[in-house]
């Protein structure tokens, strides 16, 4: 049985797409991050059905709190680590609801049958997956109010979200369980957002504008299916991260530093506005490839360099840039619909490490930027002590650091949680519908 598609006779087997999400479920437990399995397992596939593939692992991460307390109920042991795989990709199909399910049944004990290390489980498989059919409502029921299982997260991470947001807690840890929005960002260069979106609308593309240059498609697609992605037209980048462009002054000319440049969505944006000799750095060189990528595809040139920005001796020229953008690295706590695997990987001392790597660049980076220039801040994270603290901490040990409001009314700081709102006003200052970011502008004075 193969899943529904547009091409059905193309798609893989069921089971061969289980196979390879159980493969992948495996590494995932192990400790493996989402980024680093997507791209190994869809290789596992047929092209067709890679889009499917990719699905079922996102919706394991997505439940796995919900998977592991539904075998503790259904299993009077703890299974192997390949066999509890194999149960949680069904359950991730069973909750996909793209399948009859006991087409998933038969296809996932198929899958077992054909593994060596899990063919001797596979009757065990069977019982269980049925049993919780039987017994569905009464097991859902069970594990309904358990706040792991509400929030897809541990405890720690709960409660600290929590502590810190009270009042919007629940709601953005909500949030964090759903799939993320698919944002375009238009090339005002090459076309208006209005244009953009009647572009769009011939397409059958039902969308809505929710930030400056930030169009929502109300259903995602593939890439290859938005009108003029790949002349440069649009690009793929959360509304949120599209205030970077616009919060840090760049004019033409001006020497700009992109510290921390992967994918290249920052990079190209700054570049789409202003014709600047940017120089754009990435530590990972797989990661580096896809700025160029990104930047090739837009037609923008930028002076691409694989280093460490922290190690300036490696890759500086001695001569001050005018602007900076260190989107440094950080919890990922405000992008978790996006990365849904961040509250497992993460552990609480990770918080400080991260913290300590910010002020580290931060302190680096300072003496890079000219007198009167300007360094935008930011994180994709919700946690005080890689934003307010940090800034707090920083300006207290730089005598020549300033903050510059971002907007009117602001004070130079700026923590966005994840937001799915309704219309955005041509007057709003900021974007309805984006993850959670943190944003401080600093200026060196003379």
């Amino acid at each position: 049985m193969s899943i529904a598609a547009s091409a059905p006779h193309k798609q893989a087997p069921f089971s061969k797409i289980v196979s390879a999400v159980a493969s992948a479920r495996t590494q995932l437990r192990a400790g493996a991050s989402l980024n680093s399995v997507i791209r190994p397992a869809l290789l596992n596939v047929p092209l067709e059905s890679r889009p499917a593939a990719q699905a079922l692992i996102y919706e394991s991460v997505r439940r796995c709190a919900r998977t592991t307390a539904l075998v503790g109920l259904l299993c009077s042991r703890q299974p192997s680590a390949e066999v509890l795989s194999v149960l949680e990709t069904a359950f991730a199909a069973f909750s996909l609801g793209r399948l009859a399910v006991f087409t998933v049944v038969s296809e996932t004990v198929t899958a077992a049958k054909a593994n060596p290390q899990t063919r001797a489980a596979s009757g065990f498989i069977n019982a269980v997956l049925r049993r919780y059919l039987r017994k569905k409502d009464e097991l859902e029921k069970k594990i309904a109010s358990r706040d792991e299982v509400r929030f897809n997260a541990p405890a720690w991470w709960i409660g600290r979200i929590r502590t810190i947001y009270p009042k919007d807690a629940d709601r953005i840890l909500e949030l964090g369980t759903r799939h993320p929005p698919m944002t375009l960002r238009v090339n005002v260069r090459l076309m208006t957002v209005e244009d953009y979106l009647d572009r769009l609308k011939a397409a059958g593309l039902e969308a809505r504008r929710v930030g400056p240059e930030a169009i929502e498609l109300v259903t995602p697609v593939p890439v290859d299916r938005i009108p003029g992605f790949a002349d440069g037209l649009s690009s793929v980048q959360d509304a949120g991260t599209q205030l970077a462009a616009h919060l840090l002054p760049v004019k033409a000319g001006d020497r700009v530093l992109d510290a921390c440049s992967a994918p290249g969505g920052k990079t190209a944006h700054i570049l789409e506005r202003a014709d600047c000799a940017m120089t754009a750095l990435e530590i990972d060189p797989a990661r580096a490839v896809k700025v160029r990528e990104t930047l090739d595809r837009l037609k923008l040139k930028a002076d691409i360099r694989t280093a460490d920005a922290g190690d300036t001796a490696s890759w500086w020229d001695g001569k001050p840039f005018d602007a900076i953008l260190l989107d440094a690295p950080c919890t990922a706590s405000g992008v978790v619909r996006r990365q849904p695997d961040t509250p497992w990987l993460r552990r609480p001392d990770d918080i400080k490490k991260l913290a300590s790597e910010q002020k580290r660049l931060l302190k680096t980076l300072w003496p890079l930027l000219r007198k009167g220039g300007r360094m935008l801040y930011a994180t994709c994270s919700i946690f005080p002590e890689e934003g307010t603290g940090q800034m707090k901490a920083f300006l207290a040990a730089t005598p020549d650091a300033r903050l510059v409001p971002l907007f009117a009314g602001n004070d130079g700081m700026l923590t966005l949680l994840p937001e799915e709102s309704g219309e955005w006003r041509s007057d709003a200052q900021l974007p309805t519908v984006h993850d959670g970011f943190f944003y401080a502008l600093l200026e060196k004075q003379a």
